[in-house]
């Protein structure tokens, strides 16, 4: 065999091993398997990784797109845990004001038992 073609073989080789790596990349990391841990760990940085690269994939005017969806969702959740947080203060603040209401009127007015 000819050393340029055994030469241009192996870079073929080489090159296509490249490629197929770059472009697996991703699922040969998220495909391995790795001792179970306690709260799998590993499956939900799989997943963020899967999503970032299919971000990455995506045109310039769908990634603008994307991020418009996400900060909006991101702010209607942000909007609803902060009114969720506002209510459950607003309750214990009635439930103090209920309980010293009660002492000061019921309790307070209730004959006091001497020894």
């Amino acid at each position: 065999m000819n050393p340029q073609t055994e030469e241009n073989l192996k870079e073929y080789h080489l090159q296509k091993l490249v490629t197929e790596l770059d472009s697996d990349s991703i699922e040969v990391a998220c495909s391995t398997v790795l001792p179970t841990s306690k709260f799998q760990y590993t499956s939900v940085v799989c997943y963020i990784v899967k999503i970032i690269g299919w971000f990455w994939d995506l045109p310039i005017l769908a990634k603008l797109i994307v991020l418009a969806v996400g900060f909006l969702i991101g702010f209607v959740i942000l909007q609803a845990a902060l009114k969720l947080i506002a209510s459950v203060i607003s309750m214990a603040l009635l439930a103090g004001l209920v309980y010293l209401g009660y002492n000061f009127f019921v309790a307070g007015n209730s004959p006091q038992i001497k020894e």
